[in-house]
């Protein structure tokens, strides 16, 4: 099966609530307030599990409770893999309900089928299929949003340098700790912010 109709990522509603919550602050703190951003690989699971996927880890489930759970996201990755199954992807719904009003949100993902599945669902959304290890954006956005998507890609340095590039000077950049560490050099400076919220340096 070819990148663009595989669909590795698992995924569960309200995974980045915390992260897109401190977002949703430092817009607010920094006057970011009609901001274009965009989102890098969100994945999705299939439409006829999505509505049974319990949001969370866990920690506060029984035993039964959590095996039931880790089976549903089992069953979802392997039903994911038929190039027939339809889609749905939480994250940029999800992402959507916190940016300000006025916002633009740019979904870009290298799967034709995830990308499918957001126009269907959200056709305000401009979805591309895009791939960041070939290059940068071809536009500068305000804040980049890169979630658990570089740990799995084969190229991340390239990939980490294209969506840096893609940031305006002073833009905002969400991306997970360990993609940060991993990837993150010094001759791409950013500033952390909180958690998962960091700044390019500029004005």
């Amino acid at each position: 099966m070819s990148q663009q109709q595989s669909v590795h990522t698992t995924t569960w509603p309200q995974r980045h609530r915390e992260t897109f919550g401190e977002l949703a602050v430092w817009l607010k703190a920094l006057k970011l307030e009609s901001p274009t951003v965009l989102e890098v690989g969100p994945g999705a699971a299939t439409r006829l599990l999505s509505r049974h996927i319990r949001a969370g880890e866990g920690q506060d489930l029984s035993w039964w409770a959590n095996r039931l759970r880790a089976g549903l996201r089992n069953l979802d990755g392997l039903l994911r893999r038929l190039p027939w199954t339809a889609l749905y992807s939480y994250e940029p719904m999800e992402l959507r309900d916190v940016l300000p009003s006025g916002s633009k949100l740019i979904v870009a993902d290298i799967s034709t089928r995830v990308i499918e599945a957001i126009r269907e669902q959200s056709p305000d959304v401009e979805a591309r299929v895009f791939d960041f290890s070939a290059r940068a954006f071809d536009r500068p956005v305000d804040v980049v949003v890169c979630l658990c998507v570089l740990v799995r890609a084969a190229e991340g340095n390239k990939m980490f340098s294209n969506l840096y590039h893609s940031l305006k000077p002073g833009g905002l950049f969400v991306i997970d700790n360990r993609s940060r560490s991993n990837f993150g050099t010094g001759d791409l400076p950013l500033e952390r912010l909180s958690s998962q919220v960091w700044r390019k340096p500029g004005p």
